[in-house]
């Protein structure tokens, strides 16, 4: 019996390129103020990602009326990157020091709107790990554009802490899927414990 997936087992960072400086300029004074132990503010945000949603496959198939009514689906004619349910990766942020780090995201997707010299931002990556917290697979997502921040509320009649979260949802245009085990680690793999065995 195998062991059940655990969604916790990947590992995700925004890209070192992420941040314009001054951003990382602007708000590294409220991080030395906070006594926040990161060193700069990429980190401090990464800090505070939660989850990261992957679209599945959703296949449109072209139906055509046969003699006698009967109906017959064909494949469609859509080229493979094209057949993700969504090109959407939506990214859920944990809410801390006051909402700081929704605040730096609002900076830096704004920002990255006000840029004309990139259309694009620099491709993400996404890590799956297996139980050894070894990489699986490498999912790459190509030409991303900041799409949509979810909103925030504040309200007087919440006087207590609770746990707050928000999403920054991106569209990318390429995805790829890499695999990054192959015959010869796996074989190194299962060598381990006889070598060990012999020492």
């Amino acid at each position: 019996m195998r062991l059940s997936s655990q969604s916790s087992q990947f590992q995700f960072n925004l890209p070192s390129d992420f941040l314009p400086q001054e951003i990382l300029s602007t708000y590294t004074p409220i991080l030395e103020k906070n006594w926040v132990q990161y060193e700069n503010v990429l980190d401090y945000l990464n800090s505070t990602i939660k989850s990261v949603n992957f679209p599945g496959i959703s296949i449109a198939t072209p139906e055509q009326r046969l003699i006698r009514g009967k109906i017959r689906a064909y494949k469609p004619a859509t080229n493979v990157q094209d057949i993700l349910s969504s090109h959407e990766l939506s990214v859920k942020f944990r809410s801390v020091d006051a909402d700081l780090n929704y605040w730096l995201v609002y900076d830096i997707v704004s920002k990255h709107y006000l840029d004309v010299l990139n259309l694009y931002i620099n491709p993400f990556i996404l890590t799956a790990l297996d139980i050894w917290r070894d990489a699986i697979y490498r999912i790459r997502f190509y030409e991303l554009i900041a799409m949509s921040l979810g909103e925030i509320t504040f309200d007087y009649s919440q006087q207590k802490t609770n746990a707050k979260e928000f999403t920054l949802t991106f569209k990318f245009n390429f995805t790829d899927v890499e695999f990054l085990l192959d015959k010869s680690k796996v074989l190194e793999l299962g060598s381990l414990p006889t070598i060990i065995q012999k020492i």
